[in-house]
């Protein structure tokens, strides 16, 4: 289960053996080899708080003998640490990794309510005969576990516990809804059968005295559910000014919290708000130079680039030192495969590859943390949808006024008319279910995703952000933004999702998310302070997005035809051979255009092939 993840953790090992009374703990796997186990635990670590060996891993409490693996950062463990050293706790490091062992013998499992930060976390409770797993909040850090047999499984990557069973299925329902287009909602369920997440926001308390079959419960620490609305009138200006200062002033002291490291820091910057208003954030705080990383088309698809947008921001601050790359054909052929293997599962679309680009420039540039702009859109409003959905909620309280006024503002803001904009919003999502492909080449029913809504708020907007949150699109994000970075062994930090900034969006009235015409309408006003115009006021605003038809070209498309008419996929029984031969020729002669469906089957095909999996 160690050896696959080296890219996690290139700076050090450490292993321990826990027999029931006694841990073993060593630097080399081979001193444990044959020893009898009742727990054993395996940590790699990547350098980043405190790189002394004080703070290696497996950590031990001299205080109450309690064991540690913890992969994440703790944003307050200074703050924790000095009052935890008021009620009599000693420490022997700077790390983050002492101040949870300090913080779990103070308080116990509740000591996960009073973390802030991202984290998966393991503790081997040897007094209470115990282990006890938590994940953070937002499931910022991943952790997969799995029972086989009488053993109880838990890791940070899925190929860890696939090492262990030696087998891998697939979670065929998911695979077919996946290939349809729709990977939501997200549960904790993974793309193989018997692998699952823990979820967010909970913890797991293990008996090792208990019954050999494991069926762990998992406790919820906190909810979104709970967010109690600010009591302010949306149609105050007043207010809403006083709100947005507020919100900047979280937004500046989660950023100086993020920014913690004894290691080389940077930045990506995609040319949109969010990345922008972080890198503005992070150069206003410090005179030093700070590394910023941007991926984008210059001459093959200047269409689908963003990358004058970049040149406008580094453009007003000079102590940006910028760096670029790109993708094509070429790079896809020889590294595609190798992407499926790192996200363990087929991403729905190539920017998932472009992420994956952009961190191998971070770790050629020498770069070990880096600030990232990820899940801004979707607790601050950032797509179309939710202003389609500040509509419907004007109409259904029949604020006639503000339906006509926020529709002549969504026009204004994008250079069209009202009426089109109209169309785009309620007419156009209809025409697309007409024209969708009905994927006759898939065997068995349609599996549609679970409808899920447990939000409490009034407000489609609201909702549908809470939804986005819990069950969405941030988890699919999250999950790759990780995997993209470790496989290189950088960090990636996302300010937007520190559940202080989660909890404040979650609070403020939807118009103050999207309003006047706007989306993000509070984040886009602090960066209209903080950026230029250029950026802030652009209208082409596609997100991070790649011209799939330009790079499934060439070598690389051949290499996809080849995937997808291989026999032995084919005639798998998940698809419908003729129909399945047919949808690919008719691509190949342009008779439709469906690059994306395309694109899936190459994924299953070579997620299947990369982990050998059965169906």
């Amino acid at each position: 289960m160690h050896a696959p993840i080296r890219h996690r953790g290139p700076d050090g090992e450490r292993f321990l053996v826990w027999d029931g009374s006694e841990a073993l703990a060593s630097d080399t796997a081979g001193e444990l080899r044959g020893k009898p186990g009742v727990v054993g635990l395996a940590f790699r670590r990547l350098k980043i708080i405190d790189l002394s060996e004080r703070a290696a891993q497996p950590m031990r409490s001299a205080r109450s003998g309690v064991w540690v693996v913890f992969n994440g950062e703790i944003y307050n463990f200074r703050k924790l640490r000095d009052e935890l050293r008021r009620a009599g706790h000693e420490f022997n490091s700077e790390s983050d990794t002492e101040v949870v062992l300090a913080a779990y013998n103070e308080w116990g499992s509740e000591c996960f309510r009073r973390l802030h930060g991202m984290w998966a976390i393991a503790l081997l409770d040897p007094a209470r005969r115990r282990v006890v797993l938590s994940r953070d909040r937002l499931a910022i850090k991943p952790l997969y576990w799995a029972v086989d047999g009488d053993a109880f499984l838990f890791a940070s990557e899925i190929r860890q516990i696939l090492a262990a069973t030696g087998r891998a299925a697939a979670n065929v329902a998911l695979l077919s809804r996946y290939l349809r287009g729709n990977r939501l909602p997200c549960y904790d369920e993974t793309f193989f059968e018997g692998i699952r997440s823990v979820p967010a926001a909970s913890l797991a308390e293990l008996s090792l005295d208990g019954p050999s079959e494991w069926s762990p419960r998992f406790q919820q620490y906190w909810t979104l559910r709970d967010t109690v609305a600010r009591p302010v009138n949306a149609n105050s200006v007043a207010q809403y000014q006083s709100v947005r200062e507020e919100f900047e002033d979280l937004l500046r002291d989660v950023v100086r919290t993020h920014q913690q490291s004894d290691v080389r820091l940077g930045s990506l910057l995609s040319g949109g708000l969010d990345s922008g208003v972080l890198a503005a954030l992070l150069s206003e705080s410090t005179s030093d130079s700070l590394p910023t990383f941007s991926f984008g088309f210059r001459e093959r698809a200047p269409r689908w680039c963003e990358l004058p947008y970049v040149d406008a921001i580094v453009r007003t601050r000079p102590n940006l030192e910028h760096h670029e790359t790109t993708l094509d054909p070429e790079w896809l052929a020889a590294n595609a495969r190798r992407v499926m293997r790192t996200l363990e599962e087929p991403p729905l679309a190539l920017p998932a590859l472009a992420q994956y680009r952009v961190f191998e420039l971070c770790k050629e540039h020498g770069v070990t943390v880096v600030l990232d702009g990820e899940g801004s859109d979707e607790v601050l409003a950032g797509y179309a949808p939710y202003q389609r959905a500040l509509l419907i909620d004007f109409a259904r309280d029949v604020r006639l006024g503000r339906l006509l006024g926020e529709l002549h503002a969504i026009a204004r803001r994008q250079g069209r008319s009202s009426p089109g904009v109209l169309f785009d919003f309620f007419g156009a999502p209809l025409l697309r279910r007409f024209r969708r492909h009905s994927y006759a080449w898939l065997n068995g029913s349609r599996v549609a995703g679970e409808s899920i809504d447990y939000s409490r708020d009034r407000s489609l907007v609201n909702r549908m952000l809470y939804d986005a949150t819990r069950w969405g699109n941030v988890k699919i994000v999250l999950s790759y933004t990780d995997k993209n970075a470790m496989a290189h062994s950088v960090e990636a930090r996302v300010p937007y999702m520190d559940h202080r900034i989660v909890e404040y969006a979650f609070s403020l009235p939807a118009e103050f998310k999207v309003g006047n015409g706007d989306r993000k309408r509070i984040l886009r006003d602090i960066g209209r302070t903080l950026l230029p115009p250029a950026v802030t006021e652009r209208k082409d605003r596609m997100g991070f997005a790649t011209p799939d038809n330009i790079l499934i070209s060439g070598r690389f498309a051949d290499l996809v035809r080849e995937a997808i008419r291989d026999p032995s996929f084919v005639s798998l029984p998940l698809f419908e051979q003729q129909a399945l031969a047919q949808f690919v020729d008719d691509y190949d002669r342009g008779r439709h255009d469906d690059v994306r469906a395309i694109w899936r089957l190459f994924a299953v095909a070579a997620w299947r092939d990369e982990f050998s999996v059965t169906m």
